[in-house]
């Protein structure tokens, strides 16, 4: 009668331990890198989103430059489509554009203060805010009232005579 002290017994262990254990630990090891991925995965993809988006261009052909004359402003309305959460939509945007002898300057509608609708008044060269009563020059500086700062300014480019706005703001200084 044997006890499992006789060779034969003693083999058999030998040979089974290290295939179950190996088995074991191999179906452990992979359980706790499917409980890592699908933690992490999302983590990840969460945080590197931003990095994945590329800012494009949003050069929107808005007016002839033969359409503003030299040392005027005038108010343009456009249209452009943005993407909105999950759908595309058409939005219709406005931009005062300020036509120098070597530039044109686009500036926002938006008053530096609390972002009320501001209106360029030509017979006294000035945008005016009707909300606190912010007052900028022709040029988009401050002139009186609590806006902290001058106009925002859009990126302008001009080709081929036509008048291109990007959507994007930029800081005026």
């Amino acid at each position: 009668m044997c006890e499992g002290n006789c060779e034969n017994c003693k083999n058999q262990k030998v040979e089974t331990d290290p295939k179950r254990r190996s088995f074991l630990s191999w179906s452990v090891g992979a359980i706790n890198l499917a409980v890592l991925g699908g933690i992490f995965t999302p983590v990840i993809g969460f945080i590197g989103s931003p990095l994945r988006q590329k800012p494009k261009d949003d050069w929107i052909d808005v007016i002839g430059q033969d359409e503003i004359p030299v040392g005027a402003t005038r108010e343009v309305r456009f249209k452009a489509k943005v993407v909105d959460g999950y759908q595309t939509v058409t939005r219709e945007y406005v931009v005062f554009l300020k036509r120098y002898p070597e530039k044109i300057v686009a500036f926002d509608p938006a008053c530096t203060h609390l972002g009320c609708r501001i209106l360029y008044k030509d017979d006294q060269k000035k945008y005016l805010c009707p909300c606190h009563g912010g007052v900028f020059d022709e040029d988009g500086k401050v002139v009186s009232g609590p806006p902290p700062r001058a106009l925002t300014e859009h990126a302008v480019r001009i080709k081929d005579g036509r008048v291109f706005v990007d959507r994007r703001l930029t800081d005026a200084t």
